[in-house]
């Protein structure tokens, strides 16, 4: 028994691998938007008129103040993204300025979080040697 096997015309493209490479580019680019993208704890944050974005944002060690009420007595506080307490504080940016002398700090303090608590984060920043902090506020727009 004898099969003919088909064969194409020049003119005509099979269109099957094209349509996979495009499935396969759109799955790559829909995953790799997503590891971009930093997870944050949700705070809200205060609103600055004249806020800027700095232009160094790599190797900023990201602090987060979270209130847990509206008094702002209350906090959680966050380094990159791990659940800490202020004691340990001291101890893991002595441990940042040994990998990275030039260490930076970017707060993201909740609006409702009281001043006592930036001020003690501000102070232990200061006794472990790093001068670069920066705080994160949202634009006004005015």
């Amino acid at each position: 028994m004898r099969f003919q096997i088909p064969f194409f015309d020049e003119d005509e493209i099979n269109m099957a691998p094209m349509i996979d490479m495009v499935f396969l580019l759109l799955i790559f680019f829909m995953v790799a938007s997503h590891m971009t993208k930093m997870d944050r704890t949700p705070v809200n944050l205060p609103v600055a008129n004249q806020s800027i974005i700095p232009e160094q944002t790599i190797n900023r060690t990201l602090i987060t103040v979270k209130s847990l009420k509206e008094d702002g007595e209350e906090i959680d506080l966050y380094m990159n993204l791990k659940k800490i307490n202020i004691n340990e504080l001291n101890d893991k940016i002595v441990e940042i300025l040994k990998n990275n002398s030039d260490a930076s700090i970017c707060l993201r303090v909740d609006r409702f979080a009281k001043h006592k608590h930036v001020k003690t984060i501000m102070k232990i920043c200061g006794e472990s040697g790093i001068s670069d902090v920066i705080f994160a506020t949202f634009e006004s727009g005015e």
